[in-house]
């Protein structure tokens, strides 16, 4: 372990004391360390460090590997140069012990602040720990979070449809035969077809032209909202080929306010009619689309409960959301840079892949939002990453005080329904062998519960 460049002031002080560690509390989540030890100590942490060199350095007159005379090897390198080495052969040898003999938990490196003599050894660290959490028992057991409750309609379940029939539905061009037996022989506009046009605004019948409502060759379908009310209506019924001209007012709320209210007189041309063809509701295509075969009852009973499973998830989310606002105003902490920094990183690096996995990158997201990646990390990122970091603090600290672990039936239930997700034999004897006690994925299990379980005292129904 390298504990970085220092400088000290040089006292000879003959002693024969066994390393002693003083630790005192310092902002930032941080601690000092004060070692203290015998001369003699440094003493044979030079000496490794001189026999080293001579075995490893690079000296004119001397082959590598050559037996190199100490004073050679002083006069080589300096004094300073080989004290600061045996201060770093030293710290990097007795860093353990000095660990344990403070009682302390790291969580990033020491660093060496200050060298204050190396006869007899006296050396300040500074180290950041994790976070001392306080809470106030009394008011942690008033708290109390009403349960959000969610249930799932008719409507949704059949918005989630149509969003299926969206993203799984092509169109044909109107008046003709197609080779898949679509019958797109209707040339009329109606209310789903996709129509490409050509529209210009003019201030009236006959008046002077609006530049910014000319669009060429655009693709609309037909009651998509995409333009302003009552223009998409207007079409209905018209074929390619066809001048459709009509007065629209803009609505009072539209975003530009030089065209709030204001009447204008559109000439549209149809270019292009076509037909939507949307997917059939066969148990074949039901399959493809989530893995079981069933008819249109059976599959609107799946899209029932994802929907209500994701209404789930985000109410408890925000229920969460609430219980650690109220537990933060209990809690008394310091958080470090370092838990932040590393959540931070955390945060950036999932972030990034979720955009890779939607087919971006986060060079080109990082270009639209105007910044570079050590700005989004503190101004974006940061606030989350804290926000993320205090509420495991808190939450492990209330799991301590109220005692809270997930039993051995819950951990086997929990690992039950993992399993379940799995039909494929190997996998699944690889699966079972790898979840016993003491594995890392079994242990994060393990925790995850008893979390949930801590949340879950905080719920109430009422």
């Amino acid at each position: 372990m390298y504990f970085g460049h220092f400088s000290y002031n040089w006292q000879v002080i003959f002693c024969t004391q066994i390393m002693k560690v003083e630790v005192k509390k310092i902002p930032g989540s941080k601690v000092e360390l004060t070692i203290t030890d015998n001369a003699k100590e440094l003493d044979k942490a030079r000496a490794h460090v001189i026999a080293t060199l001579g075995k490893n350095a690079d000296i004119k007159g001397f082959r590598k590997g050559a037996s190199i005379p100490e004073a050679i090897i002083l006069k080589e390198f300096g004094q300073a140069a080989i004290d600061e080495r045996a201060i770093n052969y030293y710290l990097d040898k007795n860093y353990s012990d000095m660990l344990d003999k403070s009682g302390i938990t790291p969580i990033a490196a020491g660093t060496v602040t200050d060298v204050k003599s190396i006869s007899p050894i006296e050396i300040v660290l500074e180290i950041e720990v994790l976070p001392e959490i306080e809470i106030d028992v009394k008011k942690l057991d008033k708290i109390s979070i009403k349960k959000t409750t969610v249930k799932v309609t008719k409507d949704e379940v059949k918005a989630a449809v149509a969003d299926i029939e969206k993203r799984f539905t092509h169109f044909h061009e109107a008046g003709h035969s197609h080779d898949d037996g679509f019958d797109a022989s209707k040339t009329a506009i109606e209310s789903g077809d996709r129509v490409t046009l050509s529209t210009q605004g003019y201030e009236k019948k006959d008046g002077e032209a609006i530049p910014e409502t000319k669009v060429q060759n655009f693709p609309l379908v037909i009651g998509s909202a995409q333009f302003i009310p009552g223009f998409e209506e207007k079409l209905i019924g018209s074929k390619t080929g066809d001048t459709v001209e009509f007065d629209i007012v803009f609505p009072e709320d539209y975003h530009s306010e030089a065209f709030k209210k204001r009447k204008v007189y559109f000439v549209s041309t149809i270019e292009k009619v076509e037909k939507p063809h949307g997917p059939t509701w066969t148990p074949e295509f039901i399959e493809k689309l989530r893995g079981v075969k069933t008819d249109m009852a059976g599959f609107e009973d799946i899209l029932e409960k994802e929907i209500l499973g994701e209404k789930e998830r985000r109410a408890r989310e925000e229920d969460e959301g609430k219980l650690l606002e109220q537990l933060e105003e209990i809690a008394t902490y310091e958080v470090g840079t370092t838990l932040v920094s590393r959540e931070a990183e955390a945060i950036y690096n999932e972030q990034k892949q979720n955009l890779e996995s939607q087919g971006y990158n986060m060079k080109t997201y990082l270009q639209h939002m105007k910044m570079d990646e050590a700005q989004y990390k503190s101004e974006i990122i940061e606030k989350e990453a804290r926000r993320r970091v205090a509420a495991e603090l808190i939450l492990k600290k209330v799991r301590d005080i109220r005692g809270i672990e997930a039993s051995e039936e819950e951990i086997k239930m929990e690992i039950n329904g993992i399993l379940a997700q799995y039909q494929n034999a190997d996998v699944l004897a690889r699966l079972k062998a790898k979840l016993q006690p003491g594995d890392t994925y079994y242990e994060d299990i393990k925790n995850r519960l008893a979390y949930r379980k801590v949340v879950d005292g905080f719920f109430s129904s009422k």
